[in-house]
């Protein structure tokens, strides 16, 4: 949004968002937040909600008749809005590709009827598109070019009363709800085995302001977690080990250069179902981008709070495990291409636009 604001101030957004795209200007029909839900079974039990907003959506596009839509990832509810919009006559660009490359690669025949271009963030990308017959440009990932603004490592543990001679791990157990509720009792778990093994280590838990206390009960009950709320970033970069949820975290996590050790629990039903579908080796994104297991991988069952402690531990007591990690993640930096991903993105758009 900035980036095409650079191109035409005039710009106006308007549509489906968060936080800091409201700040950049979005007039906003729904919060992310409110759509923010994973898994098969989930995804059911708020169908009519979701029924609501993409009426809302194509409603409010038949009064405004923009000039172009852009949709983000999101795909169960972004491919259905793309043909809509297509038969709106609306250009429509896609940017954060949906993982068709990883199951469901039958969407790809419905994708190429309304994208105009697909903007991807991960190489492998570009050329799966460009074998699908859809416009494609790989504009690098956005994490390479963010302000971080993190503080000196001595600043935060000062800041927030930690030891900087004893170990910090920190916990990231996700921003959905429902990604706190199954993930809650493993992380609760392994501080408990990870205190018994190394009494000296000190926990910190990714907060949200958004979400109330109630979430973080169980977690402000011991003595050695601290919940520091909105500053994912400096936790992610100062902590010693982090146990990260499945999903854009991992991949900032890892770009930091923290090592860190992946869980994800959902629905046993969605699972099941999920596990069907994906064809792909890896789940975690710095394996996806790695080609290999870099990052312990810990789904459903394997996520408890014995084995994730064992792998916290490795990397916590052993210099060989912790350093072949953190070598991997190095080539992440390479692979996820140069900062400008957004003024690339832009320019593309722009000259369609004039």
């Amino acid at each position: 949004m900035a980036a095409m604001k650079a191109h035409n101030p005039d710009h106006v957004f308007w549509g489906l968002g968060g936080d800091l795209m409201e700040a950049e200007g979005l007039d906003a029909l729904y919060h992310a937040r409110d759509l923010s839900v994973t898994g098969f079974i989930e995804v059911i039990k708020h169908l009519s909600f979701f029924k609501e907003v993409m009426a809302s959506v194509i409603t409010e596009c038949e009064i405004r008749k923009p000039d172009a839509a852009i949709l983000l990832d999101y795909p169960g509810f972004n491919i259905r809005l793309g043909v809509k919009l297509k038969a709106l006559g609306i250009p429509v660009y896609y940017y954060i590709s949906p993982q068709v490359w990883a199951w469901k690669k039958g969407r790809v025949k419905t994708m190429r009827q309304f994208i105009k271009r697909m903007f991807v963030i991960f190489p492998f990308e570009e050329d799966f598109y460009k074998k699908q017959g859809i416009p494609v440009t790989f504009a690098g990932h956005p994490v390479v070019e963010r302000d971080f603004q993190l503080p000196e490592r001595s600043e935060f543990f000062r800041q927030h009363r930690f030891d900087e001679s004893k170990p910090l791990v920190a916990l990231l157990p996700g921003s959905r709800r429902n990604e706190m509720d199954k993930h809650t009792q493993p992380l609760l778990d392994a501080i408990s085995l990870l205190s018994q093994e190394q009494p000296d280590i000190q926990f910190v838990l990714a907060g949200l302001s958004s979400m109330s206390d109630s979430y973080y009960a169980h977690f402000y009950q011991l003595e050695n977690v601290k919940i520091v709320r909105d500053e994912p970033y400096p936790l992610m970069a100062h902590a010693d080990v982090a146990i990260v949820a499945s999903g854009t975290a991992t991949l900032e996590t890892a770009y930091l250069g923290t090592p860190l050790v992946v869980i994800y629990k959902i629905a046993p039903v969605s699972y099941l179902i999920g596990k069907l579908l994906v064809d792909i080796e890896h789940i975690a994104m710095p394996n996806l981008i790695i080609g290999e297991r870099a990052v312990p991988e810990l789904i459903q069952s394997e996520a408890s709070g014995h084995t994730i402690a064992t792998e916290v531990l490795k990397l916590l007591t052993d210099p060989s495990v912790r350093s072949d990690m953190l070598a991997k993640l190095e080539t992440l930096k390479t692979l996820l291409g140069k900062p400008g991903c957004a003024k690339i993105i832009a320019s593309e758009i722009q000259k369609d636009l004039d």
